[in-house]
């Protein structure tokens, strides 16, 4: 059998949406949604794995991903990228 998620995602303001997650292993997960006036920040918490987190803002994208046991600088992927449009 696959595994399958649950969410129930709610907008708690005008520019916040929380959406909590579980998976028929027992997994959870917490996202976070923060909209903002070119963009959003979207963070997402799996306790004990990791925490991600995506800025959009515009045509930039940053995205941090960092494990939640035994952090260090060297176990942390941090990426930044730009859409451009020629034409």
């Amino acid at each position: 059998m696959d595994d399958q998620t649950l969410t129930v995602s709610r907008q708690v303001t005008d520019d916040d949406t929380i959406a909590p997650s579980i998976s028929s292993s027992g997994d959870v997960s917490l996202q976070w949604k923060r909209s903002l006036d070119a963009g959003q920040i979207t963070t997402t918490l799996k306790p004990s794995d990791s925490v991600n987190v995506k800025w959009e803002d515009g045509a930039w994208t940053a995205n941090i991903e960092a494990p939640m046991d035994g952090m260090s600088v060297e176990d942390m992927n941090v990426s930044v990228k730009r859409k451009i449009d020629f034409f």
